[in-house]
């Protein structure tokens, strides 16, 4: 004798006769299909017994279901969708910036003074000593006498000195000043097998996560918590 069971389609098919569904609340993140995640369920679940009986509270502990894990689905569909090179184990990426501040002073003074001096001296002695003398001649006699004569007795000294000091100053200063701040930015990669594992190793490695299923994975978790996999 066969029992009578409540299974995950008869609950499917009772709310949908109040146009409700039992995944109404399901929600999962952006990047994977809800339609088909629910298509699926149904397809490898539809046939077992649900964890709760009653249809409106399997859909409510669905909803609940969802948001416990859509935090791990979450992680799932992104570690899915990163980009890498299956044939490389190593990348390193790096990226730095070198500042530095540089400061020039440009400064001279130049004080020129220029002093000139001078003396002129100048010195003489003149001395002038003679005589003027007139002599006349008489009628009755054959030689000259003396009529007048003048004695010059001149005698000078004079002395010139001249002092002169000329001084010059020139000063002149020119400070030049500069500050110049320096940034240079690096960006470097190194990648490729360091060797620790093959390139045919990597590559099967690559074939594994290809295998990895979202959907499927959903489904069987979905199988293990909310359904009693009980087959007849």
């Amino acid at each position: 004798m066969s029992l009578a069971k409540i299974t995950l389609i008869g609950q499917e098919t009772r709310l949908k006769m109040e146009n409700k569904s039992v995944f109404d609340l399901l929600t999962l993140p952006d990047g994977i299909d809800r339609n088909t995640t629910i298509d699926n369920i149904i397809l490898e679940c539809g046939e077992f017994e649900t964890l709760y009986s009653d249809p409106f509270f399997m859909r409510a502990a669905i909803g609940t279901w969802s948001t416990k894990h859509y935090r791990t689905f979450e992680k799932w569909i992104t570690a899915l969708n990163l980009e890498y090179n299956p044939l490389e184990n190593y990348d390193r990426q790096e990226d730095w910036t070198d500042t530095g501040n540089k400061q020039n002073t440009l400064g001279f003074t130049d004080d020129t003074t220029t002093t000139s001096t001078g003396q002129t001296t100048t010195e003489g002695n003149s001395e002038q000593n003679g005589f003027t003398e007139d002599q006349v001649s008489a009628f009755d006699s054959n030689t000259y006498q003396e009529s007048e004569k003048h004695i010059i007795d001149t005698d000078e000294n004079h002395s010139d000195e001249v002092n002169s000091t000329n001084t010059m100053t020139n000063s002149s200063e020119q400070n030049t000043e500069g500050n110049e701040d320096t940034e240079n930015v690096h960006t470097g990669r190194i990648h490729g097998n360091i060797g620790v594992t093959t390139s045919q190793q990597m590559l099967q490695s690559e074939l594994d996560i290809s295998r990895f299923n979202i959907i499927q994975e959903i489904t069987n978790l979905f199988m293990v918590e909310l359904c009693i996999m009980v087959y007849e």
